[in-house]
């Protein structure tokens, strides 16, 4: 009886439903809020049309949405170290998918505007939000699994909603897609709401101490948060530049067709969407989060840089950029591991705020840079760009390594 006991003790225990709930609702949400980021865009030209205005006036929907989340970020990251995390989720996922509803049935295009701008203030709460729920419901055996499924719904809310809000569109118009995304967001925000008991928070967060602020800075300003921060702005700047002009790129170098171009770009997608799965797996069985970085970023650096170099045929780049993609997937669990683990246990929202401001400077910057690239007739500099960036995230995650934790 004594060895089946200690054999049992070995052995692994099953995840259990509870944290399985948590998982599908904080994915859930997840997947919305990416939808929500890009609903606009298959709306644009009935907007025009429809508002007669246009894309400029349009375009600028959008930055204030994001200009308004990124403002938010850092509040709401201290907001949920203050009174936890599944307040300030269910009132940020309410705010947004009240304002989407609202969105549609408003005729006024400066009512759209700042409707759009309440939507980036609710939208800003995920990623704290999540990481302080996820990392206090679920053990740490599963975790890095935990986070690539949130990864990966975040990675199918952009793929899905084009062609969801095409669709509507098509049926109804824009205004009556708007509204119908936004209401089965007040859905899920109720259900979440109503699950509530299965969210664990942390419990160091409910002793209020005087001097959060001063704590927080002290932790933010830390050698190694720093370094995620530039972590995540050379990553997230990487990728975007990829994202954004790899069919610019390819049919600038090698002359291939829109369609084909888009094909290479769907590729580097749905790589990176098996590598978020992997990495999860991945993640879990190894306490070296900072040697898979390390790796995967030197074999995202160097698949783009051989691509960069223009040597390869279009199929073998079209290899090459899928290799980058798989990489950026497996990478992400355990990047989110390395910041939960190096955060101070009370200041998680704080520390998940702040670099998620990185990541959404990364992802604003890199476009802009990887245009001027094109615009002076140098298309493969993108690559070189994405390459080189890979490089100087890898080199944040060594000067990570060299400090200690902040406390």
């Amino acid at each position: 009886m004594t060895v089946l006991s200690k054999l049992s003790s070995k052995l692994p225990e099953q995840i259990s439903g509870r944290e399985l709930l948590v998982i599908f609702l904080i994915s859930a949400g997840h997947f919305l809020s990416h939808f929500y980021v890009i609903c606009l865009a298959p709306l644009l030209l009935q907007m025009a049309t429809d508002l007669n205005v246009g894309f400029a006036e349009l375009g600028l929907i959008s930055t204030a949405f994001f200009a308004a989340g990124a403002t938010c970020q850092m509040p709401a990251g201290i907001l949920v170290d203050r009174i936890g995390a599944r307040r300030v989720l269910f009132v940020g996922m309410f705010i947004l998918s009240t304002a989407i509803t609202f969105a549609g049935l408003t005729a006024s295009y400066w009512g759209l505007l700042g409707l759009f701008m309440l939507a980036g203030v609710g939208n800003c709460v995920f990623h704290p939000c999540d990481y302080v729920i996820l990392s206090s419901s679920v053990h740490e055996k599963y975790l890095g699994r935990a986070f690539s499924i949130h990864s990966f719904c975040g990675s199918a809310g952009f793929a899905i909603s084009p062609v969801t809000m095409a669709a509507l569109a098509v049926w109804f118009d824009w205004r009556t897609a708007l509204s119908i995304v936004g209401v089965g967001g007040v859905i899920l925000a109720l259900i979440i709401f109503a699950f509530q008991f299965a969210l664990k928070d942390s419990v160091t967060r409910k002793n209020r101490e005087k001097g959060q602020l001063w704590s927080t800075w002290h932790a933010l300003i830390s050698r190694r948060i720093l370094s995620h921060f530039v972590y995540f702005t050379t990553s997230s700047a990487a990728t975007s530049a990829l994202t954004a002009f790899t069919v610019v790129v390819l049919v600038a170098y090698y002359g291939v067709s829109e369609k084909y171009a888009g094909a290479v770009l769907t590729a580097y997608l749905i790589s990176a969407s098996i590598g978020v799965i992997l990495g999860g797996i991945l993640a879990d069985r190894t306490k070296r989060h900072d040697l898979v970085l390390i790796i995967t970023m030197l074999v995202a650096a160097f698949s783009t840089g051989v691509a960069a170099t223009g040597i390869l045929s279009f199929w073998f780049c079209t290899i090459a950029l899928m290799v980058a993609g798989l990489t950026k997937g497996i990478v992400a669990p355990s990047r989110d591991l390395m910041v939960r683990n190096d955060a101070p246990a009370a200041l998680l929202g704080s520390v998940v705020a702040f670099v998620t401001v990185g990541f959404t400077f990364g992802n604003g910057l890199a476009p802009v840079m990887a245009g001027w690239f094109v615009d002076k007739n140098a298309a493969l500099g993108v690559f070189w760009m994405a390459s080189g960036l890979a490089l100087i995230a890898i080199s944040c995650v060594l000067i990570a390594r060299r400090s200690t934790p902040p406390s």
